[in-house]
């Protein structure tokens, strides 16, 4: 008889795959502005995200025989998404220090061109505090920009777990002898 493994057991063997998929969603994003048609991966990848974690709660659920806590499978995907945000911070992070080092300003002069061309906005506050950020060298860096994605994976990673834990709780279909 095989024994059982936990969800943390299944959510670290899952955690690297999740963090590889979640790095190319990051990747992508990173360079959208360089070829377009990664807007549609990333996009892709992301309405994915919520039916690869309910797989990976809905397996555990069927591997129990419909008797899995709620909270077990809710925790498995906070795991899944701490553990995946990790790979995938650190992946995106080399891109952004070794790849595009200078992302945060080149999105930042993409949108003060951008707001030049709007009348409304030529003289906004808004402009302004960019213009200032790009010029007095206030952009976040590289490790600032992961920690926070870190973090908002993680947080949103646990709402949508929660929600798909209680999908993956649906009843397990019983046959008739």
């Amino acid at each position: 008889m095989t024994e059982k493994k936990s969800i943390y057991q299944l959510a670290a063997e899952a955690g690297l795959p999740f963090g590889l998929y979640l790095a190319c969603a990051g990747v992508a994003s990173v360079f959208t502005d360089w070829f377009p048609p990664l807007a549609f991966v990333f996009l892709g990848l992301l309405v994915a995200t919520p039916m690869l974690v309910y797989r990976f709660q809905r397996r555990k659920f069927i591997e129990d025989d419909g008797f899995t806590e709620y909270a077990a499978l809710w925790m498995m995907g906070i795991m899944l998404f701490i553990l995946g945000g990790v790979v995938a911070s650190f992946i995106v992070y080399l891109v952004l220090q070794f790849g595009r080092p200078n992302f945060m300003y080149e999105q930042a002069q993409t949108l003060i061109n951008a707001y030049k061309d709007i009348p409304e906005m030529r003289d906004s506050e808004m402009l302004q505090v960019i213009r200032r950020m790009v010029d007095e060298n206030l952009m976040p860096r590289p490790i600032e920009v992961v920690f926070n994605a870190f973090w908002f994976i993680a947080f949103d990673g646990s709402i949508l777990s929660a929600i798909t834990a209680l999908v993956a709780q649906r009843p397990l279909p019983r046959h008739r002898k």
